[in-house]
C-alpha cells in the first residue's frame, strides 16, 4: 500500500512566501490576478486532492468540513511553476477554511418522496492576510464570482457503527445503501434558474442533470478580502431515508490578488 507524504511545513511556508512576493510584485504595475497555468488532462483524483470533505451525519444531525489532506500534485498554493504562477484556481486549506453552520434536516418527503433534505450554510474564511480571493481563471466559472461546487458525494458507514478518535473506526464507502443528490439549494447567484448543473471541465452543455463534469454550484462575491466580512451561502442535498451518513467533496474556485487592506 502506498502513502502520499505531505511536504514539510517549512516547504509550504517557503512556497507561500514566494507566491506572495510574486503577487505583490505584479500589483506594482496593475492589480490583475496572475494567470494560472491551464491544465491539459486533469484526472478526478488530482481534482479530489484539492477538495474539502464535508461529513454529514444524519443521526447526530451534524456537519463537519475538513480541509484537503495534502496539497496534491496540482495544488495551486502548494506548488509554483513557470514564472511563479499558480497551477490552478482550485484553492486548498492553506488558503481558505470552509465552515459549516445552521444545519437543518427536513421531514421525510417534505421536498422529494422518501427523501430527507439536508441544508447547511458554508462560510469561506480567507486565511491569507495579504491576498484577496477573486474570480477564477480555471475552471471557467458560470458567473464572475468566487465559486464552490460539490465534486462528488458518497454514502459512508462506520465499522460496527462506532466512530472514535483513537484510529479504530474505519469508514467504508457503500454506494448501494442509498442515494445522495445535490438539491436546488445550490442556487448559484440566487436568481431564478441559477445554480443549474454547469460543465466546469468541458465545453459541452449539461442539460438538467449532473454528470462527471457537470455540477450544481453557488457564487460568493467577486472579491473576498482578508479583512472583509465573511460570506456564507446555503447548500443542500436530498438524501434517501436509508442513509445515515454521507460525505461530499467540495471544490473552491478562485484566483488570488493582492488585498486592498492587509490584515495586521
Amino acid at each position: 500500500m502506498s502513502h502520499t507524504v505531505a511536504p514539510p511545513f517549512f516547504l509550504h511556508r517557503l512556497r507561500y512566501r514566494a507566491f506572495v512576493v510574486a503577487l505583490l510584485s505584479a500589483a506594482c504595475s496593475a492589480e490583475q490576478p496572475l494567470v494560472p497555468i491551464l491544465p491539459g488532462a486533469v484526472t478526478g483524483s488530482q481534482l479530489a486532492a484539492t477538495a474539502f470533505t464535508a461529513t454529514v451525519d444524519l443521526q447526530r444531525r451534524a456537519v463537519v468540513i475538513a480541509p484537503p489532506v495534502t496539497g496534491g500534485a496540482l495544488s495551486p498554493t502548494a506548488l509554483l511553476a513557470g514564472n511563479d504562477a499558480p497551477m490552478l484556481s482550485l484553492l486548498g486549506g492553506d488558503v481558505v477554511r470552509l465552515i459549516a453552520s445552521n444545519v437543518r434536516f427536513s421531514a421525510l418527503g417534505a421536498f422529494a418522496p422518501h427523501k430527507v433534505r439536508v441544508t447547511f450554510d458554508v462560510t469561506i474564511e480567507n486565511r491569507l492576510p495579504s491576498l484577496a480571493l477573486t474570480v477564477p481563471t480555471w475552471p471557467e466559472p458560470p458567473v464572475q464570482a468566487v465559486i464552490i461546487f460539490p465534486f462528488d458525494y458518497s454514502v459512508t458507514s462506520a465499522q460496527g457503527g462506532v466512530r472514535g478518535t483513537d484510529g479504530n473506526s474505519i469508514d467504508v464507502a457503500l454506494p448501494s445503501v442509498g442515494r445522495v443528490t445535490p438539491s436546488s439549494d445550490w442556487n448559484g447567484t440566487g436568481a431564478a434558474g441559477s445554480g443549474a448543473p454547469y460543465n466546469f471541465f468541458a465545453e459541452s452543455s449539461c442539460g438538467t442533470s449532473s454528470s462527471r463534469t457537470c455540477f450544481r454550484w453557488v457564487a460568493y462575491g467577486t472579491r473576498l478580502e482578508p479583512t472583509g466580512p465573511r460570506e456564507s451561502r446555503t447548500v443542500g442535498y436530498d438524501v434517501d431515508a436509508s442513509v445515515q451518513q454521507f460525505r461530499t467533496r467540495i471544490l473552491v474556485a478562485a484566483d488570488l490578488v493582492p488585498a486592498t487592506t492587509i490584515m495586521p
